[in-house]
């Protein structure tokens, strides 16, 4: 069962969506130019009016609650996630200080994804690779793939009988409110919310006692996924990629791909599409 959810902006009430929200993966707002709703399966369709510049500032603010500084460092980041999980990415004017960003300015466009609870997507990644015992599993797709909701689906479905920390840097998975999940992450999961995943890793490690720690689109995080899996705790985790070959050469994932039991990729909705074991 697929839970629609309702775009929480006031000032994007010009947008008009034809299907439910539930089937909506994006909604792209750029100053001068129609929003675009994208699809769960990527099909695109103009769904507004041009926005002008002071529209998108408008919705902008109110992404904010009205004090953008106090959202600093998740807009030098380049995004600001919304209550209900929905993140937002912004294009703008990058303000630099000695080479690191550290906030945007002239903002003109908001891509809104939309974060779903979708119950069971995870069934096939999780019968495959946890019905037997507890393994590391790297699950690797294209972006708009459903990897965070897969996630989230199979904190729910792990959480049931075991100890789970869920790593939520971007407050996607679990949506929390003033620290409180607002989707379904399980029985038995905690969530540390707003840390990096190398930190929460290792915070998890020394104060959670997890079975396993669930963290979305990993990196370079090989010294805290190391520490964890040589501690006896299993991990799953994100990543981009489009195939597993071009997982295990990417800069940020072939230091890391060798430590999981498994490396798995996905397709649309959770669609298991091939997955190679690693039998060091």
């Amino acid at each position: 069962m697929i839970n629609t959810v309702k775009l929480p902006l006031k000032s994007a009430a010009k947008i008009r969506i034809t299907e439910p929200l539930s089937g909506v993966a994006e909604i792209r707002l750029r100053a001068g130019r129609p929003s675009v709703c994208v699809n769960i399966l990527g099909d695109m369709r103009v769904c507004s009016e041009p926005f002008s510049s002071a529209e998108i500032a408008d919705c902008f603010a109110e992404i904010c609650r009205y004090s953008v500084h106090s959202f600093q460092e998740e807009i030098a980041q380049g995004f600001v996630t919304l209550d209900g999980g929905h993140r937002v990415g912004i294009c703008g004017t990058a303000v630099t200080n000695g080479g690191k960003i550290e906030m945007f300015k002239d903002i003109s466009g908001l891509n809104i994804r939309i974060a779903h609870e979708i119950r069971g997507c995870a069934d096939e990644v999780y019968s495959r690779f946890f019905s037997g015992g507890m393994r590391s599993v790297l699950i690797a797709g294209k972006p708009l793939c459903g990897k965070t909701t897969v996630l989230r689906d199979l904190a729910r479905r792990l959480g049931e009988h075991h100890r789970v920390t869920l790593i939520d840097s971007r407050n996607e998975l679990s949506a929390s409110f003033h620290g409180t999940p607002t989707l379904d992450i399980g029985l038995n999961t905690d969530v540390l919310c707003g840390c990096s995943k190398s930190d929460g890793i290792m915070l998890a490690l020394r104060t959670l006692s997890p079975e396993v720690i669930i963290c979305d689109e990993i990196g370079n995080d090989e010294t805290a996924i190391e520490q964890a899996l040589f501690c006896g705790v299993k991990l799953a985790a994100s990543a981009h990629a489009a195939s597993l070959n071009e997982l295990q050469k990417r800069p940020q994932t072939r230091g890391i791909a060798p430590f999981f039991d498994v490396c798995a990729l996905i397709g649309d909705r959770g669609r298991l599409l091939d997955y190679r074991e690693n039998k060091g």
